[in-house]
């Protein structure tokens, strides 16, 4: 087949046209798409500068107990900065090497290790003053640490064991069948029998008022007792649930809480435990121990909505509002390693340098006096 010079000219052209848009196209992927799909963060001008230049070393000093391996295994690749690794120390030289150091408050009852220069150390725990306390009261351990990972709203690194958030979706839910459904009237499944809140001590008090089922490790079985499963079978036939802290401490407020603003637990929580926790959870949607002056009063209180269809109905309703979020022991460990490594690469600097002793004394827990 033979083609006129003028035709072999034309798609010359057109090829020279196809691989120079090719060629732009690729360096404007290369300037503008790549970049974007690289960093994705905030902190932009930060990241660019950092990102290529360092990679940041952070390493836990002792591997912690209830941790499992496979979530120490972290690659960075959903943070805002991904110019960090992770591992676990196997000697002093190698921790001295890394430029933050995790401890988690179980293992601060050890030995004591050197400290680098310009190394950040961070204490992480997601336990209440009233069990970690101990841990640290060596004098070694003063002036030691830089950053604090915690559920109290003045760490540095905040992490709540839950969210709450209003909900536009309005309920369809019947709730004269939920209130004419439940022939119980309270349920508690826990697992640390005898806690520092004396939280059992209430419970047998209340008791002897009003009936209280109790489930889990200190009860009768519920399916699996952590499980959502046996919270969604209680709430069929309970009308209150004992949400009881084991320590009464500011801001410590757990799953025991949150757990209850997921659809389907039709549940009234009846709190005891953070002393400022209606600055946490809505108004009208749950019961505070905190407003009675014995578990006797409380128990009575509770009768009195459970036997009253209207009252009791309008905290289910007041509750339906809100839906919660649970964190996963995998997301809280993303996120706090995430945290690490922007901590790290924006170079961040606590404005009163941390004294972990009088930080951890300074929102004191309270020894009840309610029974």
């Amino acid at each position: 087949m033979h083609f006129s010079q003028t035709t072999i000219m034309f798609y010359g052209l057109l090829t020279l046209m196809s691989i120079g848009t090719g060629i732009l196209f690729i360096n404007y992927y290369l300037e503008n798409i790549l970049p974007i799909q690289w960093v994705k963060t905030k902190s932009t001008e930060i990241a660019d500068k950092n990102i290529y230049k360092k990679i940041y070393s952070i390493t836990w000093n002792k591997h912690p107990q209830n941790i499992p391996n496979y979530m120490l295994i972290f690659k960075f690749r959903n943070c805002a900065f991904r110019n960090c690794k992770i591992g676990e120390a196997s000697d002093e030289t190698s921790l001295s090497k890394s430029d933050a150091v995790l401890f988690y408050h179980t293992s601060l009852n050890g030995k004591v290790p050197a400290k680098s220069a310009n190394q950040k150390w961070v204490f992480v725990s997601v336990e209440s003053e009233a069990y970690t306390v101990t841990n640290f009261l060596k004098k070694e351990w003063d002036n030691k640490f830089d950053w604090v990972s915690s559920y109290r709203s003045d760490a540095d690194i905040y992490f709540p064991y839950g969210l709450l958030a209003r909900t536009k979706i309005q309920s369809e839910k019947n709730y004269t069948k939920i209130f004419l459904q439940k022939t119980k009237n309270a349920a508690w499944v826990v697992s640390h029998c005898n806690a520092s809140s004396k939280r059992n001590e209430y419970m047998q008090e209340m008791n002897k008022t009003i009936d209280v089922d109790v489930f889990g490790k200190c009860g009768k079985n519920c399916s699996y007792w952590n499980d959502d499963s046996c919270f969604n079978d209680l709430s069929k036939v309970y009308k209150f649930y004992l949400a009881f802290e084991n320590s009464l401490c500011e801001d410590y407020v757990t799953e025991k809480a949150y757990r209850f603003y997921q659809d389907g637990i039709d549940l009234i929580p009846v709190y005891r435990g953070a002393p400022n926790i209606r600055n946490i959870l809505p108004e009208g949607t749950f019961i505070s121990s905190l407003d009675f002056s014995s578990p006797k009063e409380l128990a009575l209180y509770l009768k009195h909505v459970g036997s009253n269809e209207s009252l009791y109905t309008s905290y289910l309703k007041a509750k339906d509002k809100f839906v919660s979020s649970l964190w996963t022991q995998q997301e809280m460990m993303q996120t706090l390693h995430c945290s690490v490594c922007e901590k790290l690469n924006s170079g961040f600097k606590r404005s009163i340098k941390l004294n972990l002793t009088h930080w951890i004394l300074e929102k004191k827990c309270h020894i009840p006096t309610d029974i």
